[in-house]
């Protein structure tokens, strides 16, 4: 069954697990919401929430960012990261929100993401998703997996 793409609950997803209540609040398309949000650029407590809500490790997580840990671990909680950074946190959340609507629960599209994918070259999706261009890669699999085209 194809679940229809809803962009306010995608929002949402963002929200929460960015801990960004104020996207919420701002009205219109959503990538522009992002893109305003994005100006600021995002906080450490961010990183933090999506460690949590994704269960990557920080390792793992400031590899898919282009954040070191230590850096990471040094920001102080008000010191915004840069728009790249802020930015590719965002296309996560939302790969992430994709993937579990796509599979039904956090778990199995997890355990997808560590298994080496043929449509994908062989490689893990979890290896591909530190860019922009492997996370539309990755994207792109999972909107064929959903409509029933498996590679």
């Amino acid at each position: 069954m194809i679940v229809a793409f809803d962009p306010k609950k995608e929002r949402e997803t963002v929200a929460e697990w960015l801990e960004l209540k104020s996207l919420l609040t701002v009205k219109g398309n959503s990538s522009f919401a992002y893109l305003k949000i994005l100006k600021n650029g995002l906080h450490r407590n961010s990183v933090n929430s999506f460690i949590k809500h994704s269960n990557l490790t920080k390792k793992q997580v400031s590899r898919l960012i282009h954040v070191s840990e230590r850096t990471l671990q040094r920001k102080s909680p008000d010191k915004p990261m840069d728009i790249n950074s802020s930015e590719r946190l965002i296309e996560l959340t939302r790969l992430f929100h994709k993937g579990i609507n796509v599979f039904g629960k956090k778990e199995k599209f997890l355990a997808w993401l560590e298994r080496p994918n043929k449509s994908l070259g062989n490689s893990k999706p979890i290896d591909l998703i530190e860019t922009s261009i492997g996370i539309d890669l990755v994207m792109d699999e999972l909107v064929r997996i959903e409509h029933g085209i498996f590679s």
